[in-house]
This record gives structure tokens, C-alpha cells and sequence, in this order.
């Protein structure tokens, strides 16, 4: 297949039109030059990004913009993130009035910053930081610091102005990471007397620590989806999603441990698309971005798009997906390039997503899954091809055959794609 590079940095844009096969229009950008790609709006219009000491914005038409910078010897705290329109983005910024660092909005359209306050103390040069958004920008959500090197989470509203949330535990710190689309649940996380760190919600104004089955609490809530059912982030070695019914469930990979962790950090509208990673020690973009769906269980981000869209990679790495836009086409993230040239990256999904939407109405059972010996493929459909792939993306075996003989194959989790009646569908298998 063709390969269409796309390099977009300050005073550089390359356009092109992609010609994709039938199946896949989905694209792969590389933003800006290191810096981390946090938010993107619908439709990919307009990517949120930040450095250490400065915040930007990428549009198609302006290619990437410097929105904020920091002062002297102070470092940028939070998540810029943007409405899904494109037309407003929440960041931490300096106000030149006071020069103090705090929450803010940006109007793309006025090129006009509103800042949001802070509860009257700073701590290393900063008063308060922007971690997320509704995607109206109804509410915006963070953390302001507070007497005695504190610091707690706040959010913010039209009718309510700057919000302290208070903490369960006195003298310790929390913080507010995301918020339902309709502004009523938090999610984040409280540190406790012990100084752990927990993931926690807040609804109608009380706050619930989250427990796993053993009783012990959870790492940190990343995100939460728009609906205000899924909760997703980490418990233990491995990435989680979590909901009143169901309570905490594993997003598990196969060779998660101690050195070997992970994290969902992003999710879509109604919890049926989760993105994260699992990594070992060391810098974030030698980890191992994934993506997961209800329908195909866990699969390496790299291995999704190469494999199952079947779309150039561009030779980037996925090693850190942070966002999922509100339409759930666009995800962004942070990973690497060659040996250890450290990238922003774009994937924009097809409205024909082959893992997120029912296209193929040919019936299609697999069993037995868990297997130990034998996959079998019931379908009233024409089968064409049947590919196994293990959770890299490599390519374990090929076949036309309803039966395949897999006791021969590791334990493991394997996707199995499938072409019939000329549509692809893809199933998780267990091999026991």
C-alpha cells in the first residue's frame, strides 16, 4: 500500500487525499515535534497538546500554534483539552494580569482567554490546573492548590464559578481528573491517611472510594465515560474499567505483573471503546499502547491498525493513547518514531470501524472459546479466509477451513479475523 507521510510542525502542513482500500478510510498523523498530544476534537479538527513549560494547538488550516507559556522556573501542570466542536479549549495558562497560573478556557474563535480562578494559594508558581472537560465546556475540572502546600479537587461552572470539592480524609489531597457529560459525576482520585493514592467518584456531592474484589482500593480513575456509567484506570498490575453493576473488571494481558503494568486512559461516550497501555520500566514510549472493545477483547494499538485497518503505521510506535474524541473516531497519544524519536500521533477511524460497529449481518459463532484443541466457525455465510493473529500482531496461521487445529499453540489470547460474504469481523480467543 502506498505510504503517505504526514509531518505537520510549526510553519509546515502537508495535505493529501488518501486512496484506501474498500474496507478503510482510516489516517494516521504525526503532530508537532515531541511535544504530547493530549485532546482532540471531533472530526480531528483541532489536537491539544503540551510540553513541559508550553501549551499548543494543531488545526488542519494553522498546523501546531503555541497557546500558552509558562513563567520563569514554573512547569506545566494538567491536561489541555478541547470541546467537541474544535471551538474552545480548557488549559492551564498564565494570566498576564496577575501572572498567576490557573485555569482557563480559550476561545479559537476570539483568540480569548477567560480564566477561572483559583482558591488563593500557589505552589511552585501554580494556582490551579485544567485535567478535563464536558464536552461543552459547561464544566471544567482540575485541582487548586490550598494552605499548607495542599491541594484538593475543584471544578468549575457558569452558574457556580470555581468549586472546591473538599476531601475525605483531612490534610490529605485529591484530585478531579474527568466529568460525565452532563456534569454530575467526577472521577479522580483521594489520597488516604496511609498516604495511599486511590481512584474514587464524586456524585450529588459525595465521594466513594473504589474498592476491587479483594476489598483492597484501586489505583487511579483516569476517565470517565460521557453516559457516567464506565469509570476506567488501574487496579494493581493491570488496566481496568469499572461500573455500579459490575463492579472493577480486568482488562487483562497475558503477561501483565509486576514489571510489566497498565492502564486504561481513555474511554469513548458509552464505554464500548477503551484505550490504554501495559509498559515495563522506563520512558513512557517503550510501552505498548492497546485498544479494546467489548467485541475484540485487548489488542495492541499497533496491531490494530496495521492489521485490522489495515492502514499504515507510519513506523510509529502507539506507546501511550491518551483520548478518544467525543464522535469516537479520533484517538491521540504519545509514542515514538525510529529507535527513540518521541511522537504525537493522530489515528482517525473509519465510520466503518470493523471492531466498533455491527456492519456485518451474517451470523458468526466461534467455538469452543476458551478452547484447548480445535476453533470452529459456524456461519451462514461464504467463509473466505480465516487469519490468527497473537496480541503483537503477528501472524500465527491462515486458513479457509470451518475447523482449525490450534493444540498446538501456546496459552495465550489470540484475535481471529474472519472474511465472510466479503466483510472482515474479529473474535478474541482463549487458548487454554
Amino acid at each position: 500500500m502506498k505510504k503517505f507521510y504526514y509531518k505537520l510542525f510549526k510553519g509546515s502542513l502537508v495535505l493529501s487525499l488518501f486512496s484506501m482500500s474498500p474496507l478503510t478510510n482510516a489516517q494516521v498523523y504525526v503532530i508537532g515535534n515531541g511535544q504530547m498530544a493530549k485532546a482532540v476534537s471531533d472530526k480531528g479538527k483541532v489536537v491539544v497538546l503540551n510540553s513541559n513549560i508550553v501549551s499548543y494547538y494543531w488545526t488542519p488550516e494553522e498546523g501546531l500554534q503555541t497557546l500558552d507559556e509558562m513563567p520563569s522556573n514554573v512547569y506545566y501542570i494538567g491536561n489541555p483539552t478541547i470541546t467537541a466542536d474544535g471551538k474552545t479549549i480548557a488549559s492551564t495558562a498564565t494570566n498576564k494580569n496577575t501572572n498567576i497560573v490557573e485555569m482557563a478556557t480559550y476561545n479559537l474563535e476570539s483568540k480569548s482567554w477567560n480564566f477561572l480562578g483559583n482558591l488563593g494559594y500557589t505552589l511552585d508558581g501554580v494556582a490551579s490546573s485544567v485535567w478535563g472537560m464536558t464536552p461543552d465546556a459547561n464544566t471544567i475540572v482540575g485541582l487548586a492548590n490550598t494552605e499548607n502546600k495542599g491541594s484538593r479537587g475543584v471544578y468549575w461552572n457558569k452558574e457556580k464559578g470555581l468549586v472546591d470539592i473538599g476531601v475525605t480524609y483531612a490534610d490529605r489531597y485529591s484530585r478531579i481528573n474527568d466529568v460525565s457529560n452532563d456534569g454530575k459525576i467526577f472521577v479522580g482520585w483521594q489520597d488516604t491517611y496511609d498516604g495511599s493514592r486511590t481512584g474514587c467518584f464524586w456524585e450529588n456531592g459525595k465521594q466513594t472510594l473504589i474498592t476491587n474484589p479483594e476489598g483492597l482500593l484501586v489505583n487511579e480513575i483516569s476517565k470517565i465515560s460521557g453516559d457516567g456509567k464506565w469509570l476506567v484506570g488501574s487496579s494493581g498490575f493491570y488496566a481496568t474499567k469499572w461500573s455500579k453493576e459490575t463492579g472493577i473488571v480486568k482488562i487483562e494481558h497475558p503477561y501483565a505483573s509486576s514489571f510489566f503494568y497498565g492502564a486504561a486512559t481513555a474511554v469513548n461516550k458509552d464505554g464500548s471503546l477503551i484505550v490504554g497501555y501495559y509498559r515495563g520500566a522506563g520512558p513512557v514510549i517503550y510501552g505498548e499502547g492497546f485498544i479494546w472493545t467489548e467485541k475484540m477483547g485487548l489488542m495492541t494499538l499497533n496491531a490494530y491498525v496495521k492489521d485490522i485497518l489495515k492502514y499504515d503505521d507510519l513506523g510509529i510506535s502507539f506507546a501511550l493513547p491518551l483520548e478518544i474524541s467525543e464522535d469516537g473516531k479520533q484517538i491521540v497519544g504519545y509514542g515514538k518514531q525510529g529507535t527513540n524519536n518521541a511522537v504525537s500521533f493522530l489515528i482517525s477511524l473509519p465510520d466503518s470501524d470493523l471492531s466498533t460497529t455491527n456492519i456485518n449481518s451474517t451470523t458468526l459463532e466461534i467455538y469452543p472459546n476458551p478452547t484447548t484443541e480445535t476453533i470452529n466457525i459456524q456461519t451462514n455465510g461464504k467463509l473466505t479466509t480465516a487469519t490468527l493473529y497473537d496480541m503483537n500482531g503477528k501472524l500465527i496461521l491462515k486458513s479457509s477451513e470451518k475447523s482449525i487445529n490450534v493444540k498446538h499453540l501456546p496459552k495465550g489470547i489470540y484475535i481471529l479475523r474472519t472474511i465472510i460474504d466479503g466483510k472482515e469481523s474479529t473474535k478474541k480467543i482463549i487458548k487454554k
